[in-house]
């Protein structure tokens, strides 16, 4: 399993970028939103790498319970 990475950088204009690698499927966005809190709370813009993409097993069982409950 890769490292789980999350790279902040904060641009002279006060602007927050933040890059996160090793984390497949979305949970990249769950692992952050502690930390989207604390410089702030505001979400400008988001882009999805290729890693948000990969099925997760996590992924599989939530698209497993939905076909079961609907």
């Amino acid at each position: 399993m890769a490292d789980e990475i999350v790279d902040v950088v904060i641009r002279p204009d006060g602007k927050v970028e933040m890059h996160v690698t090793g984390v497949d499927g979305t949970a990249c966005v769950e692992h952050t939103d502690q930390l989207v809190g604390l410089l702030g709370g505001e979400v400008e813009s988001q882009e999805l790498t290729a890693d948000a993409y990969v099925q997760t097993e996590a992924d599989t069982a939530v698209d497993e319970q939905n076909r079961l409950w609907h």
